[in-house]
């Protein structure tokens, strides 16, 4: 009898084992199934994360150096130091230290001055060069209407102040308030010195007698002492 209980509580107790086996094993598949079946979605992953902090770091700019660039040398132009002629003046009318007679000007310059008036007219140096050799006079004439031509007296003295002869020269027109210079050269030699001094000068509107010699010298035998 007591195997019988003991075989009767083996049966009953692998009958219950049993019975629990497929108690959870039948919930499990059924669990498993419905996996199975089931969609599959993406959803969102709620774990939070830590999005990385974008900072804006400033970088040292590198700033790019301009290379020096090779210049050509130019050669310099040999520049030629230019000289400027200063332009005489224009003559004010009436003249400044000019006797007048009339409508006739007249005057001696300087020798400063007359050096000034040569450099100004080229064309008074040649007649100066005759200077060197013979007893010369200079004067300046103007007209307020011109003149057709001139006459210019003078008398010569040496360089002991002994009058030697008279002079008389012919010269060209000047135009209305034309500032004219008159070169008288005698036929005296200036070797021992000498000059010529101007009696008068005389504005002549006719014509001139060609006939005439444009240069007259009289001569004094005894010299006289002005």
């Amino acid at each position: 009898m007591k195997r019988i209980a003991c075989n009767y509580f083996s049966i009953k107790h692998i009958a219950l084992v049993t019975a629990l086996f497929f108690s959870i094993s039948a919930p499990l598949q059924a669990g498993v199934a419905a996996a199975d079946t089931a969609t599959p979605t993406s959803a969102p992953t709620s774990a939070p994360t830590s999005t990385p902090t974008v900072k804006a770091t400033t970088s040292p700019t590198v700033k790019a150096t301009p290379k020096p660039t090779a210049t050509k040398k130019v050669p310099k132009k040999s520049t030629k130091k230019k000289v400027r002629v200063t332009p005489s003046p224009k003559p004010v009318w009436p003249p400044k230290g000019f006797i007048v007679n009339g409508e006739v000007y007249a005057k001696v310059p300087t020798s400063k001055e007359l050096i000034g008036i040569i450099s100004a007219q080229r064309a008074l140096s040649t007649q100066i060069k005759n200077c060197t050799d013979f007893i010369c006079g200079a004067i300046q004439v103007a007209s307020a209407t011109g003149c057709t031509w001139w006459e210019a007296n003078s008398d010569v003295f040496n360089g002991a102040g002994l009058k030697l002869g008279t002079l008389t020269t012919s010269h060209a027109l000047t135009l209305p308030k034309e500032i004219k210079t008159i070169i008288s050269i005698s036929p005296e030699s200036a070797a021992a010195g000498g000059r010529a001094k101007f009696t008068s000068v005389i504005c002549h509107r006719e014509k001139r007698d060609t006939s005439v010699p444009i240069v007259r010298y009289q001569k004094i035998e005894t010299s006289v002492s002005p």
